[in-house]
């Protein structure tokens, strides 16, 4: 993880994920792994922008996500994306009975003193993949601008839908009025913020809210496929919303 020193400081956490997989020949049988660990294609959309995004993989969170405030304070957002609670809740200290910080509970702190946090969904956010994103009873659902299912909440739309625009805001404020399809999100409840977009269903898509001196989001689908549909990359204010997004979590708009 590298870190860049102007402009307005983001740490992605997630994302990358470990495969195994088992091949069948006959009588023969045999394994191959491969690993998904960069975010390229996401941040090197903001090279030539004020946003610095760095990325921290899911398999070096237990280890390297701040312990401390001085730590989480070199960030101007924090944006937790198909990372599940159990990252940040365990460790080699936990899990060999060492009693530690709990680092949720320090960033909810961490927000409320002036900070910025997105969680974008995933099969690993909010609710989860057999509710294993366990979020749901998570310190961070304390300043989540909507509940948290804790069982199953992904919506799978592979028809694709299309949001709607229901609140006027500076983060969606010159982008285009049609947005693309998703192929699915996670279902929230209650939302307790600024609902700026929603589905036809009415679940929302992306809700925001001022948390003492800090700002909080959701963004219930996701940057990347396969619930961000091709159109939505290509679409020509993917950078633009995202920027406005970031931009208004760190407080400059």
């Amino acid at each position: 993880m590298v870190r860049k020193t102007s402009g307005i400081k983001i740490l992605l956490v997630g994302e990358s994920v470990f495969k195994i997989h088992k091949h069948f020949k006959g009588f023969a049988a045999y394994e191959t792994a491969s690993i998904t660990s960069s975010l390229d294609k996401f941040t090197g959309r903001f090279t030539t922008t004020d946003i610095n995004v760095s990325f921290m993989p899911n398999h070096e969170v237990s280890t390297k996500f701040p312990f401390t405030m001085a730590e989480l304070s070199q960030w101007d957002v924090i944006v937790f994306s198909d990372a599940p609670a159990d990252n940040f809740l365990l460790s080699e200290e936990t899990l060999s009975g060492k009693k530690v910080i709990n680092r949720l509970e320090l960033l909810c702190e961490w927000v409320k003193g002036g900070g910025g946090f997105l969680m974008v969904g995933g099969w690993m956010s909010f609710g989860g993949f057999h509710g294993k994103g366990h979020w749901a009873y998570s310190p961070l659902s304390s300043i989540i601008p909507a509940t948290i299912e804790p069982h199953d909440d992904r919506m799978e739309v592979p028809e694709g839908k299309v949001p709607l625009t229901s609140f006027d805001h500076p983060i969606i404020d010159k982008l285009p009025n049609k947005w693309p399809e998703f192929l699915g999100y996670n279902r929230l409840r209650e939302p307790t913020g600024d609902v700026l977009l929603t589905f036809p269903s009415g679940d929302p898509l992306l809700v925001v809210e001022k948390c003492d001196l800090g700002r909080v989001a959701v963004f219930t689908s996701d940057l990347m496929p396969h619930w961000a549909s091709k159109n939505f990359l290509e679409w020509k204010g993917y950078v633009p919303f995202w920027k406005q997004l970031f931009r208004w979590l760190a407080r400059k708009i």
